[in-house]
């Protein structure tokens, strides 16, 4: 199979993807310590774009093995056709290192939507596994493969998952008959306690926090066209929604304390990052919006 990609059938039907205002001033990101978060008000669109479709600005790549800023001029990450292309390298036979692209600035309590499609290009060592990528959120501590964080897994077949990662852990919430979604709005959030909506939810887990892998419910991903996937992200709870299907739901969840070994915290805050792993992939679309 070529490892080469039209371009004209990748931009087919892409339309044109609006730049929101800059979230702060990147150039003091890399200095300053994070700020509190600024976007705008829900209700006018409410949507900023991270990605401004000429360069990577507001953001920094980290590899396995080389460290920061190396990913860049491997090409392993670009913006091209005013998209953010993952693994557009040449393809070799060379081995390459897994790592991330995240933001500089932190965020809490707001929707993220990212809009991807895969590429044809696969790298060694992982050229016959599924092709995989995710979106990594609430990534906080050292930067290191692989980051504290929680991931919304875009994998084929398994795009929805969490994994808590490197100590985070949760309690995935009640999921018989795969009503993951029952009682969440798409258009403002999650559900006013003692709502309808929120009675139609079901009573929370007492399932003690764990970590690792958490399964979705479906498989609503097209492996050849484009997906949009949102995480709903409000205080220490989130879900996955794939397609405009909520896949996976996900309540109290946790880090350990930094300054208390032993302990845990609530994880309601941290940087938005895309893995970067060894199959190519195109994100037309990077996007937050603060909860009203």
């Amino acid at each position: 199979m070529s490892n080469s990609i039209d371009r004209r059938q990748l931009l087919k039907g892409a339309g044109t993807l609006a730049i929101g205002p800059a979230l702060l001033p990147f150039a003091s990101l890399a200095q300053a310590p994070p700020q509190p978060l600024k976007l705008p008000p829900a209700g006018m669109d409410g949507w900023v774009s991270l990605i401004n479709g000429r360069d990577l600005t507001g953001w920094y790549s980290m590899l396995q093995k080389s460290g920061k800023g190396v990913a860049e001029a491997k090409h392993m990450v670009s913006m091209e056709e005013e998209m953010l292309h993952i693994m557009g390298a040449e393809v070799t036979g060379e081995q390459f290192e897994p790592g991330y692209l995240a933001t500089h600035q932190e965020f809490e309590n707001v929707r993220i939507r990212v809009e991807y499609k895969w590429g044809v290009k696969t790298f060694a060592p992982r050229t016959v596994s599924k092709r995989d990528n995710g979106l990594l959120y609430g990534l906080v501590g050292e930067d290191k493969v692989w980051p504290r964080c929680v991931e919304c897994q875009i994998e084929e077949g398994d795009v929805g998952d969490f994994f808590l990662v490197d100590g985070v852990r949760g309690v995935q919430s009640p999921h018989g008959a795969g009503l993951f979604g029952q009682g969440l709005s798409p258009i403002h959030g999650w559900p006013e306690p003692g709502s309808d909506s929120a009675r139609a939810a079901g009573k929370p887990s007492t399932e003690e926090p764990s970590t690792g892998r958490k399964i979705k419910d479906g498989n609503f991903e097209e492996l050849n066209d484009w997906n949009v996937v949102e995480v709903l992200w409000q205080g220490d709870k989130s879900t996955h929604i794939v397609n405009g299907r909520s896949v996976n739901t996900i309540t109290n969840l946790q880090q350990p304390d930094p300054s208390n070994p032993g302990k845990f915290i609530p994880l309601t805050r941290g940087k938005i990052a895309i893995e970067i792993e060894f199959s190519e992939i195109w994100f037309r679309r990077i996007e937050v919006k603060a909860f009203a």
